[in-house]
């Protein structure tokens, strides 16, 4: 019975943190079905270039609010907490106006600037949440957001692209209460103990701006060219590399999860003093990027499999001619960067991160040249997958190689 005990204790934090992020990315999955359902292609084109943004958004506020406070689980103080969350918020809205005035010149539209704050908020008190480890209020939340998507989209039938971003941003608002709720939980006690070190604004950016920067390298080839696609003459070509995107989302979320349920301990070994430990750490991260490999391509071949009649009947009969063949390789190779990443951070390597991310995104470039115009979805998803695979060979080449030849010569 101690046995079984303790087996539940180890698996319970894996689990409940899968779980939440199952949860999570149902509600963006039901979001993208709702956002199809109810728009035409064209202005769901639309609607996925600003979703687009958004995930750009999603990039600043991992970097440089949820990762450190993971880490480090406090705040300095409160008002630390709010200029940080100010700052992402703050920065998101800049780069929202740079592709307004380069995308749709003299047409700001504010509808932008409403779910950027929206989703900070969701986002924000989800980062509380999970410092706090408060799995039952986040699988609470992430449910109630993903019923008020489908409710509110389907009962107010919105007319347009604006119309229903309006509503999704609105939808977000009521989460401030979280927030509100659960900051002083990620603030400093005090007395603080001997040992304790608070998060500043300063620690928090200078974490964030290199893990941002790789990340936004990603984004290039993934939200960066749904914009490209959604705000060109053929906007559908945005809505079909959204959906391509979208059936993703949930190995995504479940391989991030793991991922920073891992990071705290692999960051802990893997400089630590001891051989052992080391090893150990080695061992658990090679065994996470194996697992992470196998279960992207079975859900790679599952999806391209089963992708036309899922389209179908997540999206519509108007996406019934997408072709899926790219997921019998592509998630695969897109899932292996992902759980490559964990490694660069537990060893405090975002600048090797960063260089790797630029040469994939400069492979995505080079390849979308050559592709000529008009680019597809398809040409695109194939670009894509050439960035990740080389990004995903110079990972592997610097963490199972360059890493343990270093060690090795500091050991020596």
């Amino acid at each position: 019975m101690k046995r079984l005990s303790g087996l539940a204790r180890r698996l319970g934090g894996p689990v409940f943190a899968v779980a939440d992020q199952c949860i999570y990315s149902a509600s963006q999955l039901l979001l993208s079905f709702a956002l199809a359902r109810v728009l035409s292609p064209s202005d769901f084109g639309v609607a996925s270039a600003f979703l687009a943004v958004v995930s750009f958004q999603y990039i600043l506020h991992m970097a440089m609010v949820h990762e450190p406070l993971l880490i480090r689980r406090y705040y300095v103080d409160r008002s630390t907490a709010w200029l940080a969350w100010a700052l992402v918020v703050l920065f998101s809205l800049l780069g929202y106006l740079a592709w307004q005035i380069a995308a749709f010149p003299g047409q700001l539209q504010w509808v932008g600037a409403a779910l950027i704050v929206g989703y900070e908020i969701f986002w924000i008190s989800r980062s509380l949440l999970l410092a706090g480890r408060r799995y039952g209020v986040l699988c609470v939340s992430g449910a109630l957001i993903a019923a008020g998507y489908v409710v509110v989209l389907n009962a107010e039938r919105p007319a347009s692209w604006k119309e229903a971003l309006l509503l999704v941003s609105v939808l977000q608002i009521p989460f401030l209460f979280l927030v509100l709720r659960n900051v002083r939980n990620t603030v400093q006690p005090l007395p603080a103990a001997r040992d304790a070190q608070g998060l500043t604004v300063g620690e928090s950016m200078a974490y964030g701006w290199k893990a941002s920067l790789s990340q936004f390298m990603s984004w290039i080839m993934t939200g960066g060219a749904i914009l490209l696609l959604g705000s060109s003459a053929d906007a559908e070509q945005g809505g079909l590399l959204k959906i391509y995107i979208t059936f993703l989302l949930p190995m995504q979320y479940v391989l991030s999860a793991l991922g920073y349920y891992l990071l705290p301990q692999l960051a802990a070994n893997w400089k630590s003093a001891q051989e052992a430990q080391r090893k150990k750490s080695f061992r658990d991260f090679a065994g996470f990027v194996l697992l992470g490999f196998v279960v992207a391509e079975a859900v790679g071949v599952v999806l391209g499999l089963l992708g036309p009649r899922l389209v179908v009947l997540a999206f519509g009969a108007n996406y019934r001619g997408m072709d899926f063949s790219p997921f019998f390789y592509a998630p695969a190779i897109f899932g292996l960067t992902m759980c490559l990443r964990t490694g660069f951070r537990a060893a405090s390597r975002p600048g090797a991160l960063l260089l790797c991310s630029v040469i994939g995104a400069v492979v995505f470039a080079v390849a979308m040249l050559a592709a000529g115009t008009p680019v597809s979805y398809i040409q695109t998803v194939h670009a894509m997958t050439w960035g990740f695979a080389c990004m995903a060979a110079l990972m592997i080449a610097w963490l199972f190689f360059l890493m343990r030849a270093k060690n090795g010569e500091q050991r020596a």
